[in-house]
């Protein structure tokens, strides 16, 4: 035990003084879990819309009037429809709306896949429909009174209408990655990073191999087993730290919820094991340093692809949800899901625990064979 405590402590040792190896473990994935959290922000109350208006005429500002009142939308002003249609492509505003001057249609554009595409078309439906029956209503009145007296009664009317009062309960567990970007964000990049930087980590395990480290071990009272537990013990600590930065910044930071505490802890231990462990594979079949890292990048940024680490698997087909599944980072992020959106614990996530616990016991056996095989053969 005091001799596998011996390796691991030289391998955190080399990691620390490793620069490049610390900031792609720590510095980077905090900046992204940074800018897709602040890209994407806190979920507000009010959708953002876009609104162009050239000349309305009184019914059109009557409309402007009602959209800038409503609770549902959040009113941006535009003057150039062509930043208006980049901003909807790009999702900066959720739809716009083009009031041109009286008698001429009122335009409404929304993304055709938009989630607030019809929160849009039902809010610009209910102000036209108040702006209408205010119109028809003071049309009526002006034929027996002036126009002026006829608005007002009618604005007067309106005003004595009670507002319809709406009460809303959740039932279930809120979706908090709904309710806060970052309980996506951390997560995805956790499972992301963890997973690639366990790759990067078989450049040393190469370099080492060249200095014949592994053939030294055979020689030593402890043999290779024991030198292979502080390896394999040095490099789950390492993806453990990453995960322990990642999660305390989005609770203490962010204000994440990531739910059952102990779900979380045993599903970040197994990944972390997992990364660990095929780092080590990579690093015992990889001929040189530079092409554990020229396999390791691509393989991890594709894994994490398919895994849904990077994008939900429910936007794809179900053809690519069953191949990104071949993958430990989709079973990973179905876990995630469940436990923040769902409030499962470690039950609720029996069978992608089990997955994953497969996934680990294989990577760990093939690392152990390939890493074996070069101490005893040299190759």
């Amino acid at each position: 035990m005091r001799a596998a405590l011996a390796t691991a402590r030289v391998e955190w040792i080399r990691f620390f003084r490793d620069r490049i190896a610390m900031f792609s473990t720590i510095a980077l994935p905090i900046v992204l879990v940074l800018l897709i959290g602040l890209s994407f922000g806190q979920s507000g109350s009010r959708l953002p819309v876009g609104l162009l208006s050239e000349n309305p005429g009184p019914l059109g500002t009557s409309l402007i009037s009602e959209l800038e009142e409503s609770a549902a939308v959040d009113v941006r002003l535009y003057s150039d429809r062509r930043d208006l249609y980049r901003d909807i492509r790009m999702g900066t505003v959720g739809g716009g709306v083009d009031v041109p001057a009286d008698g001429s249609p009122v335009q409404v554009y929304v993304q055709q896949a938009s989630s607030g595409a019809g929160v849009i078309l039902s809010t610009v439906n209910a102000a036209a429909a108040q702006v209408s029956t205010r119109a028809v209503a003071v049309d009526v009145l002006s034929g027996d009174v002036p126009v002026a007296r006829a608005e007002a009664a009618v604005d007067d009317a309106l005003a004595q209408v009670p507002p319809v009062t709406v009460a809303a309960r959740s039932l279930g567990t809120v979706n908090e990655m709904e309710e806060n970007r970052f309980a996506s964000a951390v997560p995805s990049q956790l499972m992301l990073f963890v997973f690639l930087n366990g790759l990067l980590g078989a450049s040393a395990l190469v370099q080492a191999r060249q200095l014949r480290v592994f053939q030294r071990t055979l020689a030593t009272p402890h043999g290779l087993g024991v030198y292979l537990s502080g390896l394999g013990a040095s490099r789950v600590a390492i993806a453990l730290l990453q995960s322990a930065i990642l999660l305390g910044l989005g609770v203490l930071s962010f204000g994440v919820d990531f739910g059952n505490p102990v779900a979380v802890a045993v599903l970040v231990v197994v990944y972390s094991v997992i990364a660990g462990a095929a780092g080590m594979l990579l690093g015992g079949i990889a001929k040189t340093p530079g092409q554990a890292v020229a396999v390791a990048v691509p393989a991890g940024i594709v894994l994490g692809m398919l895994g849904g680490t990077m994008w939900p698997l429910s936007v794809v087909g179900p053809l690519m949800s069953r191949i990104g599944h071949l993958t430990p980072q989709a079973w990973a992020m179905d876990a995630w899901n469940q436990i923040i959106n769902d409030g499962a614990g470690l039950a609720g996530i029996a069978t992608e625990l089990a997955v994953l616990t497969g996934f680990a016991v294989a990577l760990s056996a093939l690392a152990v064979w390939a890493l074996g095989r070069h101490a005893r053969t040299g190759r």
